[in-house]
């Protein structure tokens, strides 16, 4: 049987075509050969070298982060209540159980509590020495103030005594601070932002 001019043009490109896309296929193959490890195994994947302190910082902002949270949320919710500073009891419920799980957590990464927490009564303006004190042993002596603390709020707005509550916040802050203030000097690089003042450093900081 005698092909078409036409079809056996049609027959002569598409053999072509495939003799073109055979001869890319095995150029590219060869490429492919020529880049992979000579040895014929995949290369080995491992982390970014010499992250220990990068790691410890960033542990030391998720414990911020995980304290933060909880405390601030019962703050703001004490400070929006209408009915001076009382919240009702399933509310102080679901803070108290919040807030003495981040603060169990946030211990147990700072090691052992401190016996008593921090005198607040005097301000420190970083020139008071710690007497001693690592920034571990102040870590741990800031949660425990920061537990006494939410734990006298969270007594004070069961009572609704407006007063009181006021000065609970105003303590819990302060406590609040305290242990954030703790691991920003132990736990953290020294800022670096122009115009920050110098801040000291806690013996046994990460450096």
């Amino acid at each position: 049987m005698r092909m078409s001019r036409k079809a056996g043009l049609v027959v002569s490109a598409a053999v072509c075509g495939a003799l073109a896309l055979g001869a890319a296929g095995e150029a590219i193959a060869s490429i492919d050969d020529a880049t992979a490890d000579p040895s014929g195994t995949s290369p080995q994947k491992a982390p970014l070298p010499n992250t220990d302190t990068l790691k410890a910082q960033a542990k030391s902002l998720g414990d911020i982060s995980g304290v933060l949270t909880p405390v601030t949320a019962l703050i703001n919710d004490v400070l929006a209540a209408t009915d001076t500073g009382k919240l009702p009891p399933d509310r102080i419920t679901t803070h108290t159980t919040a807030i003495r799980n981040a603060l169990a957590t946030a211990q147990q990464a700072a090691g052992p509590a401190a016996p008593s927490a921090p005198s607040v009564s005097q301000p420190d303006n970083g020139s008071r020495p710690a007497a001693g004190k690592t920034a571990t042993d102040l870590r741990a002596a800031a949660l425990t103030g920061l537990r006494v603390k939410t734990d006298a709020l969270l007594k004070t707005i069961a009572a609704g005594d407006s007063a009181a509550v006021t000065k609970a916040v105003a303590n819990s802050v302060t406590a609040l601070s305290n242990f954030v203030v703790s691991i920003t000097l132990g736990g953290l690089p020294a800022p670096d932002l122009p115009g920050l003042p110098t801040l000291p450093r806690l013996p046994g900081a990460i450096s």
